[in-house]
């Protein structure tokens, strides 16, 4: 009985006890789950972060001459092949921790990495470009990325079908097609660029890239729905298409719209977090366009990013507080960015290797080939198009460049990744997705290893490059002035006797002599000869770019000496003739040296090339400073500023276009005094039309436009002639003819710029120097307080209390800017300026008096102590003289010319 009492308590108690220790050894098996899930998501950090720290590694290895030719993108894709490669041969079987983290890269969601690392490599891919040049080739670009992107599908496609054995379906083959349709020429794009190719060839290539992986996206995702059997009737694939092109670049564009009023909003140069604020909404625009556009509206996230970064591009820049910080950061976002983009492909290139026959190594080596002659096939079939579709004609030369820089990357990778792990819903075998993966990884590594390597020599054959010697005798020219300005300065700090006591003047001079003697031999007989030789070793090379050259370059233009003097002569006479206060010519004094090397050297056509680029470069620069100096109020003028520049770099061949191009953008109707008081008769009448009145406001701010671009104009070309003369010839004098001759052109513009003042009402130009003196005052006074935080003296929130009231003001002057149409037409406002001008003559009046009433008192006191000893001091310290005068009323006083 009692062992009956003890086997059931026993019975009672598992039955009560078995749940419990249920209940706690699931959870003990949920909770090892979970810490297992969390380690593995913790450990995939581990080879995220190592690639960093290779790609650092890779990036300061190139400071090695053997490695200056390479990209560094090649490498890092070559590295992750061999990562992977290791990895799936067990060769790092023991790390669990760095095994565990390549299974989970391995096996992440294809979807996850295009959401990451998408949308800021295109932002700032599309960020950077220069939306003038853009706007120029923008029908050139639709055409190589909506067109050429479906002639090159669909032939891929049937080639796949008909000559590969894989015995793919036509669905199947233009989903491979279309996957290797996406172009990602990082590599050429970056090499262009260094070798200073046309900026119009490198936009036509690097605008492809960026807008047919939107159409590549558009051509997989139909093609995929196909293979999987998916219902889409021909109005489905229709309405799939326009929503995904034309809908994506409507809601990216909208979407920059709204953050570029938002930074425009946040640009306050006397608030301290500006920048930051700026640079967090580009953050944010970059993910927001893609995911609204992607993620939540089912469209193009591409496109749509791209379109928002355009628009930010060519609006923003003007309001943006610190330039500097803000391309510093996107270029260290893109850095990083492609880092690990190439780490990654290479190492799911790798990863599919082992898994792949011998045969389809061949297949793979027949299919790079393949499309590299498909994609020259339909450059050739839209090469018409081509040239009717933009300003600048594409060459054989361009041809050639666009059809080996067609380099593949992240999308198509990330594509073939889909299709490896999903297979359509499981209508693909898994064979089938492996050879996907594999083909897409082999086409990617040998566009990489072999296009991408062999570029420089292509571009030097085909010479598309800078002139040779040309920037040699830059550089070289460059480094003397900097080995004489140097020896200038120590000589004078010697002589000054602001040595400390305890330098010696013997080691001071012996470092100089050092200095100089390594500079020469790195310039003058290495480094510099070895950079610009590499790709003219080869006699033949040379022959075969030098007839190229001739047949298909493009030819720099005969320079005319007479045409260049004669519009010199003209532009003077127009400006003399406009009654505006006349440009002084800084090298007037030259004028005879001028043109007696014009007369006497010939010119060098291509050295006259590179002159007008470096001119133009400097003249950008200018500008770029003038903008964050708070020149300018609104964003079109610097853009019209820019934009000319942009522009006319591409015609150095020909003549200096800057004025010419940007005469179009500020192309006014004469409007005078008697204009203006007319229309504001007629407003106080009340006689005036709605339409009327808002003609006399468009064109009194237009004038005010007009006002500021050539003020700024006029400055950036004077500080541009001041570099040239500097850094060409052997000294600050003009003693090149190619100096001379784009001096010469420039000059000629500024004489025309000053001529359209005389079209503007002097009210307007009294306004605007008066509102432009008074914003000056608040910029000065921000950075004398800013200068006092930088140097410690004032705390942040003490140097913010004194910025918060210039702020206001400044705001109110910038709102004057934009209104001064209206505040024009107030009841008052002309008469304030008729004041002004009544008060001004007073004065100038009454300083005459005084000088000739000092004049005459030094003739009376000259009588007796000598006239020619008195007069010149008296006029030097007569109250009125003509300096005072000259300082007052510029405009009243002859200035010489030339």
């Amino acid at each position: 009985m009692a062992r009956f009492a003890l086997l059931r308590s026993c019975v009672v108690a598992s039955v009560l006890v078995s749940p419990v220790l249920a209940a706690v050894l699931e959870s003990a098996e949920e909770v090892a789950i979970k810490e297992d899930i969390i380690t593995r998501e913790y450990e995939t950090l581990y080879v995220l972060f190592g690639f960093v720290l290779m790609g650092a590694a890779v990036m300061h290895l190139t400071k090695l001459p053997a490695l200056h030719a390479v990209p560094s993108t090649v490498i890092f894709f070559v590295l992750g092949i061999a990562f992977a490669l290791i990895v799936e041969a067990g060769g790092f079987g023991e790390l669990q921790w760095l095994m565990n983290s390549y299974t989970a890269w391995v096996k992440v969601d294809p979807h996850l990495l295009l959401f990451t690392f998408l949308p800021p490599l295109l932002f700032s891919d599309a960020f950077s470009v220069d939306t003038h040049i853009a706007m120029r080739t923008s029908g050139q670009c639709l055409i190589l990325a909506v067109p050429g992107v479906v002639i090159g599908s669909f032939t891929s496609a049937a080639l796949f079908q008909y000559l590969f054995p894989y015995g793919w379906d036509f669905p199947t083959s233009l989903m491979v097609g279309s996957i290797l349709s996406a172009t990602d020429p990082v590599a050429v794009v970056s090499l262009l660029k260094d070798l200073g190719a046309s900026p119009v060839l490198t936009m036509q290539i690097q605008g492809e890239s960026m807008l047919n992986d939107g159409t590549a996206m558009v051509l997989f995702t139909v093609a995929y729905k196909i293979v999987g059997q998916e219902e889409c009737g021909p109005g489905c694939v229709v309405g799939f298409v326009l929503n995904s092109t034309l809908g994506a670049w409507m809601l990216g564009s909208a979407v920059g719209l709204v953050f570029f009023l938002w930074i425009r909003g946040a640009s306050d140069k006397l608030w301290q977090k500006s920048s930051l604020v700026q640079i967090m909404l580009t953050i944010a625009c970059a993910y927001w366009s893609y995911l609204l556009a992607d993620g939540i509206c089912r469209m193009s996230g591409v496109l749509s990013t791209v379109a928002s970064a355009l628009v930010l591009s060519y609006c923003m820049w003007p309001a943006v507080v610190e330039k500097k910080a803000m391309l510093e950061f996107w270029h260290v976002v893109e850095t990083i960015g492609n880092t690990l983009v190439f780490f990654l492909a290479g190492m799911f290139t790798g990863q599919s290797m082992p898994h792949a026959e011998p045969q389809d190594y061949l297949w793979a080596l027949a299919a790079y080939a393949m499309l590299t002659l498909v994609r020259l096939a339909t450059l050739l079939v839209l090469w018409p198009m081509l040239n009717r579709a933009g300003d600048e004609r594409v060459g054989v030369r361009d041809i050639a460049v666009m059809t080996w820089g067609g380099l593949r990357g992240l999308v198509g990778l990330a594509l073939a990744i889909l299709v490896e792990e999903d297979r359509a819903g499981g209508a693909l075998s898994q064979r089938d997705g492996r050879l996907v993966l594999f083909i897409v990884g082999s086409v990617a590594a040998l566009t990489l290893v072999v296009n991408a390597t062999t570029a420089p020599l292509l571009c030097s054959v085909l010479g598309i490059t800078q002139t040779v010697e040309g920037r040699k005798a830059l550089v070289r020219n460059v480094a003397m002035r900097a080995e004489a300005h140097v020896a200038r300065e120590v000589e004078r700090v010697i002589a000054g006797g602001r040595l400390p006591r305890s330098c010696g003047v013997g080691g001071v001079r012996e470092a100089v002599e050092k200095l100089t003697g390594h500079v020469r031999a790195h310039v003058f007989e290495g480094e510099l000869d070895r950079q610009f030789s590499d790709k003219h070793r080869l006699a033949k090379l040379r022959r075969v770019s030098s007839s190229l050259s001739q047949r298909v370059g493009r030819q720099c233009v005969s320079p005319d000496v007479e045409a260049v003097w004669r519009r010199f002569e003209e532009a003077k006479n127009k400006m003399l003739m406009s009654h505006v206060k006349v440009s002084v010519f800084k090298f007037g004094a030259q004028l005879s040296n001028i043109k007696r090397l014009l007369a006497s050297q010939e010119l060098d056509t291509q050295q006259l090339k590179i002159v007008r680029e470096v001119f133009l470069e400097v003249l950008r620069a200018t500008y770029w400073e003038q903008v964050e100096q708070g020149k300018f109020v609104g964003t079109s003028e610097p853009n019209m500023l820019l934009a000319s520049a942009s522009i006319a770099r591409d015609r150095c061949g020909e003549c200096l276009s800057d004025w010419s191009i940007l005469r179009r953008y500020v192309n006014i109707e004469p409007y005078g005094q008697a204009a203006l008081e007319k229309d504001v008769a007629r407003k106080r009448a009340g006689s005036q039309t709605w339409l009327q009145r808002w003609r006399l406001k468009r064109d009194l701010n237009a004038q005010r436009s007009v006002l500021q671009v050539v003020d700024a104009f006029i400055q950036a070309h004077e500080a541009a002639q001041a570099s040239i003369a500097t850094f060409f010839g052997q000294d600050e004098s003009v003693d090149t003819p190619e100096e001379a001759f784009v001096i010469l052109e420039s000059q000629s513009e500024v004489f025309e710029a000053t001529a359209l003042l005389g079209r503007i009402a002097k009210p307007v130009q009294r306004y605007m120097c008066t509102a432009m003196e008074s914003y000056s005052v608040c910029e000065r006074f921000r950075d004398f307080v800013h200068d006092a935080h930088t140097r410690g003296v004032l705390q942040g929130r003490e140097a913010q209390m004194l910025l918060e009231p210039a702020a206001h003001i400044t705001q109110e002057f910038a709102s004057r800017f934009r209104h001064m149409g209206d505040r024009l037409l107030l009841p008052g406002a002309l008469h304030t300026t008729y004041d002004v001008d009544a008060a001004l003559a007073i004065q100038r009046a009454f300083r005459r008096w005084r000088l000739l009433r000092s004049a005459f008192a030094v003739v009376a006191l000259g009588r007796s102590e000598g006239l020619p000893t008195l007069l010149p001091r008296a006029r030097r310290h007569a109250p009125g003289s003509s300096a005072d005068m000259r300082k007052a009323a510029p405009e009243d006083l002859g200035e010489d010319i030339v």
